[in-house]
């Protein structure tokens, strides 16, 4: 039996991280979700599903793993809406002798789908929904799921926490760094620092609400505070005098400064100043001009309402901050209100607190809507690749050109022209 990742049909619930990502690709906690999936279900390799427009990126950034293609054999399907730390997840396992589906919700959660049934339905673009399955037995499961973005915010804390188990095993952790009598710990057991990792002086590690997680090549400077559970990635950079409050996850290859909380930062995104950012989540290739300031809370302490393309949805948080797309990018001293939405590629600046919605493709947005014209978009993006040594390729730019064209009519609806 092989694994089979997929995003449904709800995907787009998500934005604006989706618009060039599959869900799987999403961070939570210190991995990815499909990360996370394959680990919790104990598969070394697994295959992806998702929608035939992202197929060539995917292939693209995955050599190694097959792409809506299949091999002869049979399947389990997981949806990467599932909450991977959910303790009734191997229950997808306990039927392997029959085709069925595992719902909750009318979501379905999973499969376990004979190669037969493999070879008949998946040789060309199919979605997971329940025509395609009509024929088939289900089983209701009460496994946690996701629904919208901001749902992976508020389980991130925990996510960190389970983590901790799994760097244990396979981190080792920097005893020279842990015995430096500079730095001040509490509860050092849940401290995880990678021997790669730089930490400064009069660093600050508490870990008495849930682990920290400094992971390879991690630069802290003097005088930071971290509070856990937390985890900083990969060749990350956390800046002077910074404070990173708990429930926060810092990717790979980021620069962050000032004070977070509750926050996710997907790879190469930056915050490199002072201001606040909290219960928010980042795309790739974000930076947030020196300055920036991000409310969590409205005025009234009332329940928050999101606006994104689709419609308004009424939550029932109090706390939720700013969901900006990959390669959006804010000037000095911009004001992000309350769970305020920018899509992919925008360039946010103007006096005054900012739309709440904000569209992909978006030039200004304070004191005008106009439109970030593509050419000029792609240029940047292609600068920002190059001081990262990285290479803007031609599916990077027919990534660009897709989204730019799938997003018209949302800049349409909101007078960006």
């Amino acid at each position: 039996m092989k694994l089979c990742i997929f995003e449904d049909n709800e995907y787009y619930k998500f934005e604006p991280l989706v618009f060039n990502r599959p869900v799987f690709d999403l961070r939570l906690g210190s991995f990815s979700l499909r990360e996370i999936i394959a680990k919790k279900m104990n598969f070394d390799t697994y295959s992806l599903w998702c929608r035939d427009s992202l197929k060539d990126t995917l292939l693209y950034q995955n050599t190694a793993i097959k792409i809506n293609k299949f091999e002869d054999d049979d399947y389990l399907f997981i949806n990467a809406r599932i909450n991977p730390y959910s303790d009734l997840l191997n229950n997808l396992t306990s039927e392997v002798e029959r085709d069925i589906i595992f719902t909750n919700n009318e979501v379905i959660l999973g499969a376990y789908l004979t190669r037969n049934f493999v070879k008949k339905n998946f040789q060309k673009p199919a979605s997971f929904n329940k025509e395609l399955f009509q024929s088939l037995p289900s089983k209701n499961l009460e496994i946690d799921y996701f629904t919208y973005l901001w749902d992976l915010i508020y389980k991130n804390d925990l996510a960190i926490s389970q983590d901790y188990e799994i760097f244990f095993n396979q981190t080792s952790t920097n005893q020279e760094i842990r015995e430096n009598k500079s730095l001040y710990f509490l509860d050092r057991d849940s401290t995880l620092i990678a021997k790669s990792a730089k930490l400064g002086l009069n660093v600050v590690l508490d870990s008495s609400n849930g682990p920290v997680i400094i992971d390879d090549n991690a630069n802290v400077m003097h005088n930071v505070v971290i509070y856990g559970p937390c985890y900083i990635g990969k060749n990350s950079l956390v800046k002077s005098n910074s404070t990173i409050y708990g429930g926060t996850t810092i990717g790979n290859f980021c620069k962050v400064a000032g004070e977070v909380s509750n926050s996710i930062f997907m790879d190469y995104s930056n915050k490199q100043h002072d201001g606040f950012l909290g219960h928010s989540y980042l795309g790739s290739w974000v930076n947030l001009g020196a300055g920036t300031i991000t409310s969590n809370l409205k005025n009234n302490y009332s329940k928050i309402q999101v606006e994104l393309s689709f419609g308004k949805v009424q939550t029932d948080l109090q706390f939720l901050g700013l969901l900006i797309g990959d390669h959006s990018k804010s000037a000095i001293g911009t004001r992000f209100n309350t769970s305020t939405v920018v899509g992919f590629s925008s360039n946010i600046f103007g006096s005054g607190f900012t739309e709440k919605f904000i569209p992909s493709f978006a030039w200004g947005s304070i004191d005008s809507k106009d439109v970030y014209q593509l050419d000029k978009a792609v240029n940047v993006a292609k600068i920002v690749y190059a001081r990262r040594n990285t290479e803007f390729s031609e599916k990077d730019y027919k990534l660009f050109l897709n989204v730019f064209n799938e997003t018209v009519s949302i800049r349409e609806k909101y007078g960006y022209k």
